[in-house]
């Protein structure tokens, strides 16, 4: 059972990374070292009070439990994006913050004899999980390779570039960075005053956009033989729904690709229209019961915290696991559902802030 509950930590250092991101991070207090232990891949859940009202958003670890001291997140700016900005530019060294233990599970069991392939495609901020990922990989697979391509605008926008050429560097020939810019820097040299100037472009790596062409070149031209693929997908929507489908399309086994929206999809359609009469609902959090009618069309999530009741959240659109829990009666189901395999579906869990009953009485236990 996952810890839902905040815990005050204070900010050992924040670190400018980019021109638009930071590195947070965080000083573990011994008495919660255990509680904050994570796994490669995992997030955190941070809880600000802005403009007098409560915020909450996730943050993927860039940090590795067997290659880190301390839990890292790295956030980067996000137009008009509230806590993104705060964090950027409030954020100081000494801070508290309240913080919900790691969660997640955009990760793959390790073991020490294993000998992979791993293909991890980011764009963007996207890279923040898949650090945590590559040093936990290098430091616990020492047969598997890994292969990070990474996508960004230009030069000045590369997160964690010191470090993943320290990395390659230490780890050559088990880790390999292959970065692709749409618009690298251009620099004039030449011309009178400036004029008839010649455009000069310094970088010498791939261009445009990771793609169906450019991903199926990295598979191609790095996978070794027939040894176990995996792959780890973390960008923009249209990125990651054509890179799934290249990877199937190359026999990689659909189980083993895996993805992390850090928004929900915006394809029409993607969410289902659900309609529900309201239900009589029975809810079993932090070891109470708590009796409530929902209302028409009214997730289970949205009727507890409008009878002021404290149930675990984070990103309110299907795309963390945060508020999670599992049909106890009933039936309901999910307008959205990023967070949790088919399996789990299956098996009753519930993602409370996307499901709607479709029975008159439902129970859910969040103490799962």
């Amino acid at each position: 059972m996952a810890d839902t509950n905040f815990y005050t930590l204070q900010v050992k250092e924040v670190t400018q990374e980019t021109d638009n991101a930071v590195v947070v991070t965080f000083d573990i207090p011994s008495n919660l070292k255990e509680k904050f232990t994570a796994q490669h891949g995992q997030y955190i859940t941070v809880r600000f009070t802005i403009n007098g009202k409560e915020e909450r958003r996730a943050y993927s670890l860039c940090s590795s439990p067997s290659m880190d001291k301390n839990l890292q997140i790295g956030v980067k700016r996000v137009t008009n994006g509230l806590v993104s900005n705060h964090i950027n530019d409030q954020l100081k060294k000494g801070a508290s913050i309240e913080v919900m233990p790691p969660q997640g599970h955009f990760n793959t069991k390790l073991d020490h004899n294993n000998s992979k392939d791993y293909f991890l495609m980011a764009a963007g901020s996207g890279v923040t999980p898949m650090m945590s990922i590559l040093k936990t990989v290098l430091e616990e697979e020492p047969k598997s390779n890994i292969y990070l391509f990474y996508g960004n605008r230009n030069e000045n926008t590369i997160m964690f570039q010191a470090e993943l050429e320290a990395l390659e560097k230490r780890y050559a020939g088990q880790l390999k960075v292959i970065h692709t810019l749409t618009k690298p820097s251009v620099r004039k040299e030449g011309g009178v005053f400036g004029l008839f100037a010649k455009k000069i472009v310094d970088w010498n790596g791939k261009k445009g956009r990771i793609d169906a062409r450019t991903a199926k070149e990295i598979i191609t031209e790095n996978r070794k033989g027939n040894r176990p693929t995996e792959c780890f997908l973390c960008g923009p929507e249209s990125m990651m729904r054509t890179v799934e489908d290249t990877l199937k399309s190359l026999g990689i086994d659909e189980k083993n690709i895996h993805i992390e929206w850090f928004t929900p999809p915006t394809v029409a359609g993607e969410g289902k229209e659900i309609h529900g009469d309201g239900a009589k609902a029975t809810v079993i959090m932090n070891r109470k019961t708590i009796e409530l009618n929902l209302l028409p069309n009214e997730t289970i999530l949205d009727g507890l915290l409008r009878i002021d009741e404290d149930p675990p959240y984070s990103c309110m659109s299907g795309a963390c696991s945060t508020c999670v829990c599992k049909i106890q009666k009933g039936a309901a189901e999910m307008e959205r559902c990023l967070a949790l395999s088919d399996d789990e579906v299956k098996n009753g869990y519930l993602l409370s802030c996307s499901a709607i009953p479709t029975t008159d009485e439902i129970e859910v236990n969040f103490d799962v």
